[in-house]
């Protein structure tokens, strides 16, 4: 292999770790900033009655991208389009955060002081390597993404807004 070959997969390699280290610096900023939200979502995730949140997520994620760029396309929509996918891409990051509260509370009992912000970063560190795996790790982080993302519509349409 070339040289300017290795060069180019590792520079890649370190894009890719530092893109997953800004999910996780994002989610923990997210998580110590809004901790009631998160909590609510995260309520939502875990509920039984699992379909709802799944049923909007399918619809949150399929219909809310087409939508902005559908809106884009138009160019005299452009601007609502715009703001339309910064919205999508703020439910993304919503949704990874409770993805990663999830995993981190269900695998983490007692971690001291700030017990919340370090449950985020240690699920997010686990959830991050999980989805690295080629096929099933893809999978498994759009399955996730999906239900989290209609918790955290759920926690937005709720009624109870306590926290």
């Amino acid at each position: 292999m070339e040289p300017t070959v290795i060069i180019a997969m590792m520079l890649l390699l370190w894009l890719l770790i530092a893109i997953k280290a800004g999910f996780i610096g994002m989610a923990v900023l997210i998580q110590h900033a809004m901790p009631g939200f998160i909590g609510r979502a995260g309520e939502y995730y875990r509920k039984k009655p699992r379909w709802r949140a799944l049923l909007l997520g399918i619809i949150n994620g399929v219909a809310i991208p087409f939508i902005s760029i559908l809106l884009i396309s138009t160019e005299v929509l452009a601007l609502p389009g715009l703001l339309l996918l910064i919205l999508y891409l703020w439910l993304m990051l919503l949704s990874y955060t409770v993805i990663y509260r999830c995993i981190g509370s269900s695998l983490f009992e007692e971690l001291g002081t700030n017990r919340e912000v370090k449950i985020t970063l240690f699920g997010g560190m686990i959830a991050e390597a999980a989805f690295l795996m080629p096929l099933l790790g893809q999978l498994c982080s759009m399955a996730l993404f999906i239900q989290s993302l209609g918790a955290v519509s759920l926690a937005i349409l709720s009624r109870d807004r306590k926290g």
